[in-house]
């Protein structure tokens, strides 16, 4: 089983996360894309969707040569659990509000009561990793951090 890791230096998170390929594979790749590229974005905690560390990437923000591929829905759920990585994709032009292009967001749920309703109605989105059980008393610990600190910069990376 292949393994991305999470990480944010002032909350100190380090969140490794076992990739579910089978159930996810091309939410998978695109995750792994963004590992071997050393991607990072701005971060903050979200506000619909309750214990969760929301990841957007407008695809203006993706890097230049990365491909955006329509990512399909592929172990999809409306709730994620605690220790769940979701990828959201949402096709450009398809709800409004959201930057010009398609949209992709990584979501980082660190505990119960995950729910994907948006001002906008609900969605689904790709569980496509779990963070690996011993890391995951930490990484709560450190989501609480970032919630308090407001917005941060999480980098996806290679294990």
């Amino acid at each position: 089983m292949n393994h991305i890791r999470l990480t944010e230096p002032a909350s100190g998170l380090s969140a490794r996360c076992a990739l579910l390929e089978r159930e996810a594979p091309q939410s998978c790749a695109f995750l792994q894309d963004l590992a071997a590229r050393r991607a990072s974005f701005e971060a903050m905690h979200a506000i619909w969707t309750g214990p969760e560390i929301s990841v957007p990437m407008p695809s203006g923000l993706l890097p230049a040569d990365m491909p955006q591929p329509a990512i399909p829905e592929e172990n999809a759920t409306s709730y994620p659990s605690a220790g769940d990585i979701v990828l959201a994709y949402l096709p450009a032009g398809s709800t409004l509000g959201l930057p010009p292009g398609a949209f992709y967001d990584i979501g980082l749920f660190y505990g119960p009561g995950g729910r994907l309703l948006m001002p906008f109605g609900w969605i689904k989105a790709n569980v496509c990793a779990r963070i690996v059980e011993e890391d995951l008393a930490k990484i709560q610990a450190d989501c609480r951090t970032i919630r308090r600190n407001g917005t941060c910069q999480i980098t996806v990376e290679p294990v």
